[in-house]
């Protein structure tokens, strides 16, 4: 027997002067209203709806929304691809919540961002986080936004599965984090058979590293690299969570 579905309300939008087209744009231009964001095809939708992140589907005339459960926006084909990022048009965008999450939620394995810039790493260290079963990420106030769209598609729908809290390093470390800064001049990271629980492993800005008023925090780690001086900051987090990955160091 088929469940019963409750079909939500359908909009339709044929103009640029449309008050709910202009809010939309702005969301795309990243002048996001208050607790909304824009993501752009199946997956994210499909793991938006997981999530219950979902507010509405928007898709093009023609199209069809998979979940009608949800609000449906149908605009022109013109306005849906203004509301696109690439010129590979999506089937739909979905209209999601922001998804911040308090600080007490993230696990007792978690990713610290000390004003990372490059939404395209932010997005892979989500992933990479993930995928190595680390429990939370937190971002520093100053780090990039998660609801950049590039950090948005580059986290392949990260971002709906594992807790993402923003915060000062202070409060972790007022929680009892034993806290692992990532730097040039650290104690390798080879003379660690593991890190001990609940641990925070720090990452910092591209370009300056780990800032000045959390290097006070901790113990210092680094990669042993060479013939180069440093490595991208989601290259180097790879790294660093594939070896501290779940389990022993050797991923037991």
């Amino acid at each position: 027997m088929k469940e019963n579905l409750t079909i939500m309300s359908i909009k339709i939008i044929q103009s640029e002067g449309n008050k709910t087209f202009k809010d939309l744009f702005k969301l795309k231009k990243g002048n996001a209203k208050e607790g909304l964001f824009l993501a752009e095809g199946r997956d994210l939708l499909d793991e938006a709806r997981k999530s219950d992140s979902v507010e509405a589907v928007l898709i093009p005339e023609g199209g069809q929304n998979p979940y009608p459960e949800k609000d449906t926006i149908v605009l022109k084909q013109g306005l849906f691809r203004q509301l696109a990022n690439y010129q590979s048009l999506p089937e739909r965008i979905t209209l999601c919540k922001k998804c911040y999450a308090p600080l007490s939620s993230v696990g007792k394995r978690i990713i610290y961002l000390d004003k990372v810039q490059d939404p395209g790493n932010l997005g892979t260290i989500l992933r990479s986080a993930l995928s190595f079963s680390y429990t939370g990420v937190v971002l520093s106030f100053d780090c990039v936004s998660l609801y950049n769209n590039k950090a948005i598609q580059s986290s392949k729908g990260a971002l709906f599965k594992i807790p993402v809290a923003q915060a000062e390093l202070s409060e972790i470390d007022k929680l009892g984090y034993h806290i692992y800064l990532t730097t040039l001049d650290g104690e390798d990271e080879k003379d660690f058979a593991s890190l001990d629980d609940p641990f925070c492993l720090v990452f910092g800005n591209e370009g300056q590293g780990v800032s000045k008023k959390n290097l006070s925090y901790g113990k210092k780690l680094k990669i042993n690299r060479s013939n180069i001086d440093s490595l991208n900051v989601a290259v180097a987090a790879g790294i660093f969570r594939y070896r501290f990955r779940k389990g022993d160091t050797n991923g037991n």
